[in-house]
């Protein structure tokens, strides 16, 4: 899964991926996580900070 990531375009990547060998449901938790945490940022209005930008 990393090597996929690292070959996706600029602006396409996750802000993480999830390695979970023991299968814990700990990525069920990062997602419900993220989704609180974007919802917050579009509340807050700095939801531009939830995608990547490129500094001239």
């Amino acid at each position: 899964m990393s090597k996929q990531v690292v070959d996706m375009p600029f602006g396409t990547r996750p802000l993480r991926i999830h390695i979970d060998p023991s299968e814990d449901g700990a990525e069920i938790v990062n997602g419900v996580a993220d989704r609180v945490r974007a919802e917050l940022f579009r509340r807050i209005g700095v939801e531009d900070l939830l995608r990547p930008h490129i500094l001239s």
